[in-house]
């Protein structure tokens, strides 16, 4: 993409520098001289009064009459430009610009017809060499302008050469011939004079800009610092209320053991305590996402994508009934399926949160636009609404509107933020109409897909794995390897709860030296290790030694490759926090072969 995008940039950058350059020459050119023109004209008066006398009143008066009348033109009208310059505006002020100077100019050479004395040799050679002097002191600040430059100084001798040469004696001749070779000098020089003058100007331009450049991206940055600031610091306060809860209820719990309370209050203390961990777990999620998205780790895959079954699952796994779904049978659209599941996702849950009471409907319908055929898909819910003043805010971080006393049940402020990161990825715009009382509806377009893109089958939906009527086999042999001592503990609780037998070492070369593998059923493997060998170099030697060995990798770290890497070798992948029903089902795999010897 960069390659073919780079070229159709730098011309167009080139052509705006170019433009700011002409702007500047032009305001350059028409600035205020008022001592020089004052000086300017006492000359001029002063040659008028020097041929006066010499040859001729009345051409003399007739001359300086011409000066005058320029002088008050050029000293008190002098040309307005455009605020701001267009290219248009600009070329029809260089114009104006120019037959000004042209104008200005003329008058002045004319001199040399009206005050030529064809009688008089020695005044002929005075005024062709007062001319030549004017030209010499005046064509370097008269304009910036080259053509209106150039035009100037052609007015200014052409008629004392043209004269010369028809009524001049024969050193006067001469004189016009050299006036000739001095037009063209002068042409020259004020070319690459203006040339340099212009490259100034870019310079100076390009240094403001930078300089423009530097402050902005200072000040960007000093944006972006205050907002991880409040980002981290909004994260601060909200991970640690979970885990402070997790540490009061875990304190409780030990002393309704010491004091043998019933088993009715243990059951409500430890349900408090799984709803602090799974609300640590939700919002731990949560910022790893956001830092997934900001990290692009995640490349977008744009596919075909069936919108139908992909909200009739979001709709089930929402529960309850509450969210219904209204979407044509043919609703296929051009995105990465990934992503946009995660946003629905995101736009669902934040839906049922928001409205205690009524349904959410997720609909979609078929739009056309310009470039083709589109689907508008839309969340809507009778929930709590929102103002408009606060429809901006709620795609912020950490932002509820509707959840001022901060209830941790109704999440952290990030659902929306998510959604908001992932839709600028994928190129689509999120709109919001809301009222307070009224509910909200979030939408956004999806481009069709093209008819000849194959629609991937819809994955089946998830089937409940975990209960008390799929026991484990006592003494399942799981080989636990793991470097966390607290980790390691509470992984062994469970499995021994389970009336699994752990194993466990906290480096792969222990396991590898000190376990029995022709006992084992299952290995549970986390990736980072201590010593040369990580997770997955022990997960392959164990299978290379036990083909019939169920391997299980286990991290926070889980990603597309690490899950691609896994399906391949017939492994599974535990995302740290491990959920218990996950760790069940695959221990529930690993003893199929043993039920069956």
């Amino acid at each position: 993409m960069n390659s073919t995008t780079a070229p159709m940039v730098a011309p167009a950058v080139a052509e705006n520098d170019r433009f700011a350059i002409q702007c500047e020459v032009l305001r350059l050119s028409i600035r205020p001289i008022g001592p020089v023109l004052l000086a300017q004209y006492l000359l001029n008066c002063g040659v008028a009064a020097l041929f006066a006398w010499q040859y001729s009143l009345s051409r003399a008066l007739v001359w300086i009459s011409l000066i005058t009348v320029v002088t008050v033109m050029r000293g008190f009208f002098p040309q307005r430009l455009p605020d701001p310059f267009t290219p248009r505006s600009l070329r029809d002020a260089q114009r104006t610009h120019t037959v000004r100077t042209g104008i200005w100019e003329l008058a002045h050479g004319l001199a040399g017809v009206l005050l030529f004395n064809p009688g008089q040799p020695e005044q002929q050679l005075l005024l062709g060499l007062m001319l030549m002097g004017m030209t010499l002191s005046s064509a370097f600040s008269v304009s910036f302008y080259i053509p209106a430059t150039q035009l100037a100084i052609t007015l200014l001798l052409a008629p004392v050469i043209v004269t010369g040469l028809w009524l001049g004696t024969p050193t006067m001749k001469a004189v016009a011939v050299i006036g000739l070779g001095l037009t063209a000098m002068m042409w020259k020089l004020v070319a690459e004079r203006s040339r340099q003058l212009e490259e100034n100007i870019g310079l100076r331009l390009n240094e403001r800009s930078l300089r423009e450049q530097a402050l902005a991206g200072l000040r960007a940055s000093e944006q972006a610092q205050a907002e991880r600031l409040r980002f981290f610091s909004a994260a601060n306060h909200d991970l640690r209320q979970p885990v402070m809860a997790i540490g009061l209820q875990a304190e409780v719990l030990r002393q309704q053991l010491d004091n043998g309370a019933d088993a009715p209050v243990v059951q409500h203390t430890v349900a408090s305590l799984a709803r602090a961990q799974q609300a640590l777990e939700g919002l731990t999620n949560q910022l790893l996402e956001i830092g997934r998205i900001e990290a692009a780790v995640d490349p977008l895959q744009p596919v075909a994508v069936s919108l139908a079954p992909l909200l009739n699952d979001l709709a089930r796994q929402a529960g309850d009934g509450r969210v219904t779904v209204r979407c044509p049978a043919d609703a296929v659209a051009w995105a990465d399926a990934v992503s946009l599941r995660r946003v629905l996702a995101n736009l669902v849950d934040n839906a049922v949160k928001f409205t205690p009471r009524g349904r959410v409907l997720l609909a979609v319908r078929a739009r056309r636009r310009d470039t083709g055929r589109a689907w508008r898909v839309e969340v809507r819910d009778g929930g709590v609404g929102i103002a408009a003043d606060s429809q901006e805010r709620v795609f912020g971080d950490f932002e509820q509107i509707g959840n001022v006393e901060r209830n941790l049940q109704r999440g952290h402020g990030l659902g929306l933020a998510i959604v908001r990161r992932l839709a600028a990825q994928l190129g689509i715009q999120v709109s919001l109409r809301s009222a307070p009382g009224r509910g909200s509806v979030f939408g956004f377009e999806l481009p069709a897909a093209p008819a000849d893109a194959p629609v991937p089958p819809p994955a089946p939906a998830a089937q409940p794995r975990y209960g008390a009527a799929r026991a484990l086999r006592p003494g399942l042999a799981v080989l636990v390897v793991e470097d966390n001592a607290v980790v390691a503990d509470s992984l062994c609780a469970l499995l021994q709860q389970w009336q699994v037998v752990p194993r466990v070492y906290a480096s792969a070369a222990e396991a590898l030296a000190l376990a029995d593998l022709r006992a084992l059923d299952a290995a549970l493997c986390d990736i980072r290790l201590p010593g040369a060998l990580d997770g997955i170099a022990l997960a392959e030697k164990l299978q290379r030694q036990k083909p019939s060995l169920a391997i299980a990798l286990v991290s926070a770290d889980i990603g597309e490759a690490t899950q691609r890497l896994a399906t391949e070798r017939g492994w599974h992948a535990l995302r740290k926090p491990v959920q218990p029903a996950e760790l069940h089902e695959v221990l529930l795999q690993a003893q199929q072969p043993a039920t069956g010897r």
